[in-house]
C-alpha cells in the first residue's frame, strides 16, 4: 500500500508531506510506494475510460457489412435521381453536402455517377481527415465488385505479333 494520496511531489496532499517528513528525520519507517509505471498505467486506463466516453457520444458511419450491394447499373440510374458519387467501391449520397462543397455544387452534380475515387485522393485537391471522416459518414452503399465494370467484357485474345511484308 502506497503511503501517498497524490503521487505526484507538487500535488496537494498535506498527509503525504508530513509523512515524508516524518520518515526523513526517522519517526516513520518502512514506508512503501507504488511503481510508478502502474500508476502511469492506472493513469492510462482512466483517460481512455474518458475517451471511451467521447467515442460512444459520437455518429460512426455505417459498417460495410451493413451496407447494401449495388450493381454499377442501379448505382448509374439511381444517380440520375440524386447526386451519388463512388469512392473506393462505396457509394455516397451527397445531396446533404452539394451547396457546403468547397469546390462547388457543379463539381459534385457533373459527377454524379462517376468513380470519383482518383480526384477524391489528390488527382484533383488531397483531401483531409475531416473531408474522409464526412464522406464516411455518406456511405450508402457497396458497388459490387468495388469498380466501375465495363458494359462488355472482351474475351481474352492471343498476343498477335505483326511483320512486315519484305
Amino acid at each position: 500500500m502506497d503511503y501517498r494520496n497524490a503521487f505526484l511531489w507538487y500535488q496537494y496532499d498535506p498527509t503525504k508531506w508530513f509523512i515524508a517528513i516524518c520518515g526523513k528525520i526517522g519517526f516513520a519507517s518502512h514506508l512503501r510506494v507504488f511503481p510508478s509505471n502502474e500508476i502511469t498505467k492506472g493513469a492510462l486506463a482512466m483517460k481512455l475510460k474518458a475517451l471511451k466516453k467521447v467515442q460512444e457520444s459520437l455518429a460512426w458511419p455505417t459498417a460495410s457489412t451493413e451496407l447494401p450491394v449495388v450493381t454499377w447499373e442501379t448505382f448509374q440510374e439511381e444517380s440520375k435521381n440524386i447526386p451519388l458519387i463512388l469512392v473506393s467501391g462505396f457509394i455516397h449520397d451527397v445531396s446533404s453536402f452539394v451547396d457546403g462543397h468547397p469546390g462547388g455544387r457543379d463539381l459534385l452534380l457533373n459527377n454524379s455517377g462517376k468513380d470519383m475515387t482518383p480526384a477524391f485522393f489528390g488527382g484533383v485537391y488531397a483531401h483531409s481527415n475531416a473531408a474522409h471522416n464526412l464522406l464516411a459518414m455518406m456511405r450508402i452503399g457497396v458497388l459490387a465488385g468495388g469498380v466501375e465494370t465495363p458494359a462488355e467484357i472482351l474475351p481474352p485474345q492471343r498476343l498477335y505479333i505483326a511483320q512486315r511484308a519484305q
